[in-house]
């Protein structure tokens, strides 16, 4: 039987998950219905530190807490984009739900060949992303929007972001999906998300959507 693990991380991502799995699978099934899910914690101080390359220390600690899970049928889902990194490094049985590899399904529906990336200041100047992404080109933000948006993505996991960032947040999002197609690939600017253009591809969504599919069949 197929089983879905969650892995525990910053307390307010985690939630976002877990929120979005229930919504999602409520409205599939109705009634009383609670998406089925194992949450194994981990304390995300123990690795955040060391994002998003240090291998070498993250690694072992993900393979310790993931032993239990290590099998073909437990899927995996890990509520924080930047970690697919490392975790593409390490051997495991069990099936990652990868943000990047629903990304490039999802992008075989869309005419448009241009993208932009909301996320980390590591996320815009990273080879790993292109690495996944085939035939498309990615355009770069500039510095402020890179440093706004990693200031802000920082008061979210804080609890301490405010409305006019938000509101400047979502009109970057509107500005940037008029001609391109905007990934949001950080959990906590997904948290803020509002918006429903067509444009925007959120990857934590995209996780959640995979994981009901595995599950709700």
């Amino acid at each position: 039987m197929e089983q879905l693990i969650i892995l525990g991380l910053g307390a307010r991502s985690t939630l976002f998950y877990q929120e979005k799995l229930h919504e999602l699978y409520f409205c599939k099934k109705g009634g009383y219905s609670t998406f089925p899910f194992i949450l194994k914690q981990l304390d995300f101080n123990s690795i955040n530190p060391y994002l998003p390359n240090n291998t070498s220390v993250i690694a072992p600690i993900l393979q310790r807490e993931l032993k239990d899970y290590n099998r073909a049928e437990v899927k995996l889902l890990v509520p924080n984009i930047t970690i697919h990194k490392i975790l593409d490094k390490i051997e495991f049985n069990s099936q990652i739900i990868h943000p990047y590899e629903l990304l490039n399904k999802e992008l075989e529906n869309s005419k448009l060949s241009n993208l932009v990336f909301f996320g980390t200041k590591f996320t815009n100047n990273d080879s790993y992303i292109a690495s996944y992404i085939k035939d498309r080109s990615i355009e770069k933000l500039r510095d402020d929007e890179v440093l706004f948006l990693d200031d802000l993505r920082k008061n979210v996991y804080a609890n301490t972001e405010n409305n006019e960032d938000i509101i400047i947040y979502n009109k970057l999002i509107e500005k940037y999906s008029e001609n391109y197609i905007v990934i949001i690939a950080c959990t906590e600017l997904s948290i803020i998300n509002s918006s429903k253009n067509k444009n925007v591809i959120d990857l934590s969504i995209l996780q959640c959507r995979e994981s009901m599919k595995i599950i709700a069949q």
